[in-house]
């Protein structure tokens, strides 16, 4: 009886995968015959995944509340073509907004944002409703839902400051990362495609993490983004990772303008540290700068376009930091000059 009912399961996936046409045909003889059926018993005791049928809740992939992310990136200068090396600071941070569960990505880079996402009860859409410089979107952007397999598209058509936007996610499979960060098996790959610039860009998911790699590409411009470092409440990657936090204060010597800054300092991955200056001005927002440094003690900027002079001086952060902008009103360049000094 045993055998007779493993022969109906056998033909009835048999059948279900040649009724699939080439999904099922595992090794493209364009015939369903006994490697398919090897395959189906694979998955059915748990030693194949079928990845083509797996559903799974972005949420899980996407978003860890309470996580602590930094990111390399590389990009081209397009006057010059040489490589341009930044570093992100990224926080995931869940909180009740206007009576909905929201879940925010704070980026720390030179365009720093704040962006906003949340959970559409009625079918478990997950949206982006847009971010905190910006604004709220007149129209949400669907990213995934709690249930995606592989294949499934979201399109959305949306409109920021009056003006009509379109672009689509989709849902390509698994694959594994290898990255400076560690080896990141079985990450969901997402693409994205967009109207603004008609770029493309890959996403990679690490399920209980979020995202550990970018690729995008446009007609305009390139870059890659990698995970070199994560702290979630639990665990850190890499295991060795040390991460040093100096916290003080920016004063404008020409105003007296004041505000605060954070520096965080990884001195096992690469010697880099991201120097957070808040409400800087000019900006009226954040101003994050890539510093370098192979002594742990003086740091400099990884762009050459920044004129930054740091030293920690007995466990604390300080420097210079000369700005140079365009003033529309005076028509010509002018210069901020920064003073960091230590929280006291």
């Amino acid at each position: 009886m045993k055998k007779l009912h493993l022969t109906v399961f056998i033909m009835c996936l048999t059948a279900q995968f040649a009724w699939a046409g080439v999904l099922g045909d595992i090794d493209r003889d364009n015939a369903i015959g006994l490697p398919e059926a090897i395959y189906a018993l694979q998955v059915t005791s748990g030693m194949e995944t079928n990845s083509e049928n797996r559903v799974v809740d972005f949420q899980n992939y996407f978003f860890s509340d309470g996580t602590e992310f930094f990111y390399k990136t590389i990009s081209f200068d397009t006057t010059s073509g040489s490589q341009v090396i930044d570093y992100i600071y990224v926080y995931h941070l869940a909180k009740e907004l206007n009576n909905q569960p929201t879940m925010i990505e704070c980026w720390y880079n030179p365009a720093t944002y704040q962006e906003y996402y949340y959970i559409q009860d009625s079918n478990s859409r997950y949206l982006m409703a847009g971010d905190y410089w910006n604004g709220y979107y007149a129209d949400t952007i669907q990213i995934g839902a709690k249930y995606m397999a592989v294949g499934d598209v979201f399109s959305s058509v949306y409109q920021i400051n009056n003006f009509p936007y379109w672009c689509e996610y989709k849902c390509l499979g698994f694959e594994d990362v290898e990255i400076q960060a560690g080896t990141f098996n079985d990450c969901l790959q997402m693409s994205k495609v967009f109207s603004s610039q008609w770029g493309v860009l890959f996403s990679y998911y690490y399920a209980g993490i979020g995202l550990v790699k970018q690729i995008y590409a446009s007609s305009q411009d390139s870059f890659t983004m990698e995970l070199i470092a994560c702290r979630t409440n639990s665990t850190t990657y890499p295991s060795n990772l040390e991460i040093k936090r100096y916290y003080g204060t920016w004063t404008n010597t020409g105003t007296e303008a004041t505000d605060g800054f954070s520096f965080f300092y990884l001195p096992q991955n690469d010697g880099m540290g991201i120097l957070i200056l808040a409400n800087f001005p000019t900006l009226y927002q954040y101003q994050t700068i890539s510093l370098v440094s192979t002594d742990g003690t003086t740091f400099s900027p990884v762009n050459s376009s920044y004129n930054v002079s740091a030293t920690v001086t007995n466990q604390s952060f300080g420097g210079t930091y000369t700005y140079s902008y365009w003033n529309d009103d005076a028509q010509e360049y002018q210069n901020v000059d920064i003073r960091l000094s230590p929280s006291k």
